[in-house]
């Protein structure tokens, strides 16, 4: 599961480097499109965060599961981060999609559409 996790992460976390990269060089010539993908900024944000905090509690269990500390418990620690990163984390690469390259349908419209 460490494995499946791990990656996972790194693909979510690379996703995120792109889109703070495209937030930077865009901050000012096309504020517009930044602002369009702030929520959905935030949201990968999150979503990143809470995988990494339970890809640390899986390393956790298992260096516990491996004691002999709770186990079953611990098995069910690690199995919780697998599912996120299984249902979550592989979420953030299309999240990085529509910040980068989703501001046109907000764009597009006048102001006074909103």
């Amino acid at each position: 599961h460490a494995l499946v996790v791990a990656q996972r992460l790194q693909v979510a976390c690379d996703a995120f480097i792109e889109v703070l990269a495209f937030v930077v060089e865009n901050a000012k010539l096309k504020p517009d499109a930044v602002f369009a993908g702030s929520v959905p900024t935030l949201m990968l944000a999150g979503n990143l965060m809470a995988g990494w905090q339970l890809a640390r509690s899986l390393l956790a269990a298992q260096e516990a599961a491996d004691k002999g500390v709770d186990v079953d418990f611990m098995r069910t620690k690690v199995i919780t981060a697998r599912f996120y990163a299984d249902h979550h984390l592989v979420k953030i690469p299309g999240m990085r999609d529509s910040i980068v390259h989703g501001s046109a349908g907000v764009t597009a419209l006048d102001v006074d559409a909103f």
